[in-house]
């Protein structure tokens, strides 16, 4: 029987994993302020994105078979506490060398704290009820992107960029509150099996599951698709189309009330079809927006009326493939659910992260390459699903 209610896990876990949006999103309207302080252009920080999911990636890959052999709390502490120090250190830095230090090891505490949630829902919860309670982890987390750019914009006014990274400071203590008094304790599920034996031999049982590989490749390029216009949205809103600073956050809220919409039909869809056919559907939806995208950019039709819905399109299937790709493949792991998080949520931001990396790298002052790239990411996701996973659009349906 769960020890908790679908509910409050679901609470208590979306506040948690909200750490990851709000340390990418909320200084997402200074990074034009930062590079004017670091005398560098806009995609030189903008960078600085790319180098904390790639942080997180590693964190990750490192917190989940770690959860699993100590147990999900203790782990989550020691990264709290690492990004907490570091986000105080970002504060008070001064190039953008020392901000890409600085992130990455902000990133490896925060992916080591945010790797427990979805192995937390697979320890109480499985099936669909599983991907209800992810479903409904990503309600509340959704809510730290709407209102993450508001935050960081008024901070930026108010006190300056660093105001930023201590409220990041800040909130990582309120999430070590909700952990030690509100998330049940699990015992851990190998303790007493060598750790150097248990990470390798659990993520080479993860990797010949082909099937569960097939959902955790996919999940990965959906979120870089859409982390692909998280990573450019400042030159994108701000500089191309001129919104303005102070508009920014609405144009980049659009997406997440699209995604928040999203979330709760996701709910309502789970209770006629299996998560494995919702996730199908919603990368096909992506693949083909992403697609029209860069078909207008590449016919010089790009505009801030059509541009708006695409995005929309992209990052809002991304709010029905991310809980159904979760649910799809830790249904295949009992035993492993830690490290099979972790190696999801390795190569989810692995790949974010150096497709962001190359964004920044071949940027040329137009969207081309931030709408081939999301194309490109949208397309291999599809392919993941059918060649990998082996699964047809529509098959259960």
């Amino acid at each position: 029987m769960p020890t908790i209610s679908p509910l409050r896990l679901a609470i208590l876990l979306g506040g948690l994993v909200a750490l990851g949006p709000l340390a990418i999103d909320t200084y997402l309207p200074a990074l034009p302020t930062m590079a004017e302080d670091f005398g560098v252009a806009v995609h030189r920080v903008e960078l600085s994105v790319s180098f904390y999911v790639i942080g997180v990636a590693a964190g990750q890959w490192l917190g989940g078979p770690l959860s699993d052999h100590f147990g999900r709390k203790p782990v989550a502490y020691v990264g709290l506490a690492v990004f907490l120090l570091a986000s105080l250190a970002i504060s008070v830095c001064t190039s953008v060398g020392q901000l890409y230090l600085l992130r990455v090891v902000q990133a490896l505490g925060g992916g080591a704290t945010v790797v427990i949630a979805a192995a937390s829902v697979r320890d109480h919860f499985n099936g669909r009820e599983a991907a209800r309670v992810l479903t409904s982890v990503g309600l509340v987390l959704l809510i730290a992107p709407l209102l993450a750019p508001a935050i960081g914009a008024a901070l930026l006014k108010l006190a300056g960029w660093p105001s930023i990274f201590v409220m990041l400071a800040a909130y990582a203590v309120v999430v070590g509150l909700i952990l030690r008094f509100g998330l049940p304790s699990v015992a851990p599920q190998v303790a007493e099996e060598p750790l150097r034996h248990r990470m390798f031999a659990a993520y080479g049982r993860v990797l010949r599951q082909r099937k569960a590989m097939g959902f955790i490749l996919a999940n990965g390029l959906v979120f870089s698709a859409m982390f692909t216009f998280i990573t450019d949205a400042a030159f994108l809103y701000i500089e191309y189309f001129d919104v303005g600073e102070s508009a920014f956050p609405l144009y980049f809220g659009a997406n997440v009330v699209l995604m928040l919409t999203l979330n709760r039909v996701n709910v309502l869809l789970l209770r006629r079809f299996e998560s494995v056919t919702i996730l199908g559907v919603a990368v096909l939806i992506q693949c083909l927006s992403a697609a029209a995208l860069l078909t207008l950019t590449l016919a010089g039709k790009l505009a801030l009326w059509n541009t708006v819905p695409l995005i929309m399109l992209v990052a809002g299937m991304a709010a029905l493939a991310i809980p159904n790709a979760l649910a799809s493949f830790l249904a295949y792991f009992d035993r492993d659910s830690g490290a099979a998080t972790g190696l999801n949520g390795c190569l989810q931001f692995l790949l974010a992260g150096l497709i962001g990396t190359g964004l920044g790298m071949i940027h040329d002052g137009t969207p081309l390459p931030m709408t081939a790239l999301m194309a490109a990411s949208a397309l291999a996701a599809l392919l993941s699903f059918r060649l990998i996973a082996g699964e047809r659009i529509g098959n259960r349906l």
